[in-house]
């Protein structure tokens, strides 16, 4: 039986997320596929590390009240790159152990129930990964709260680059955790700006305002810089992109390599910057109504 989880990108909110900030996460057309047969024990039918087989083994309890099964998997998606590998890996196999199980997981069930294996993966996670592995579309997200799909005006046409360093997502969260600690006057205004981010984000969304939503990520990629997120590669595909027309340009997941996420104003201009930034791996996709 298979299952699939989708990837996302975080387009306003990484890191603030897990402190109570809103976000606003977008699913891309890119997957994992996962397929579970019933076996004498559990066996991986890929080469994984102790943090996947720890969250498979308390999906499968979830969904099935056992872990006697045998795992194959396929990902169009790169790992720790913010792209949400992990999130879409439990959302399949969640969707992939229901089935065998004679279950059919609703969405809503699918997204929470991978986030017991995001917990394994992360530490802390904010749960917008998993919830947009299940649902897809445009969500603005609040931890703790339903995640609330969003008016989406016309089309907006992105850009996705990998720098092909692999961000640590657990450690680079726990980063911040201390950051907010040690400093909280600075960290208490940068989510009120964070805040004001989002509030204008779901505004243009609605109103189809590219250029006003690529001047918000532009807003949004300085904090992470000022948190100590981005790097010189990252910078790097940045410039890229805007000396190429983009509208904006940011870190898209936890920083210190992986994504960036790139919004361009049409969808010839999309194309054209995946072409320039092709060395890594640039896709483009269009999120509309």
């Amino acid at each position: 039986m298979e299952g699939t989880g989708y990837g996302k990108a975080i387009l306003i909110g990484e890191h603030f997320v897990v402190h109570g900030a809103r976000g606003i996460g977008i699913g891309i057309p890119r997957k994992t596929t996962v397929s579970v047969e019933k076996a004498p024990s559990l066996r991986f039918l890929f080469e994984c590390g102790d943090l996947l087989k720890e969250a498979s083994r308390r999906i499968l309890q979830k969904v099935a009240g056992n872990t006697y099964y045998e795992i194959s998997m396929e990902s169009e998606l790169p790992a720790s790159a913010g792209m949400g590998w992990s999130a879409s890996y439990s959302v399949a196999l969640a969707r992939a152990a229901g089935k065998v199980a004679g279950t059919e997981l609703t969405r809503r069930q699918a997204a929470d129930i991978a986030f017991e294996g995001e917990k394994v993966f992360h530490g802390n996670p904010s749960g917008i990964d998993n919830t947009l592995a299940a649902f897809g579309g445009v969500m603005l997200f609040e931890k703790g709260k339903e995640a609330e799909p969003l008016k989406v005006e016309g089309n907006f046409h992105f850009v996705i680059a990998n720098s092909g360093k692999k961000g640590p997502t657990k450690e680079l969260v726990g980063m911040v955790s201390r950051i907010k600690d040690g400093q909280p006057t600075l960290f208490g205004r940068m989510m009120r700006e964070e805040d004001r981010i989002v509030d204008e984000a779901v505004t243009a969304l609605g109103e189809g305002d590219a250029e006003k939503l690529g001047e918000l990520m532009d807003e949004n990629h300085a904090l992470l810089v000022e948190l100590g997120l981005s790097t010189p590669i990252i910078d790097g595909i940045r410039k890229v992109a805007l000396e190429n027309g983009a509208l904006g340009a940011k870190i898209t997941g936890a920083g210190g390599g992986g994504c960036v996420l790139i919004l361009a104003p049409d969808e010839r201009k999309a194309k054209e910057i995946a072409k320039k930034l092709e060395k890594y791996s640039a896709f483009d996709f269009t999120v509309g109504s």
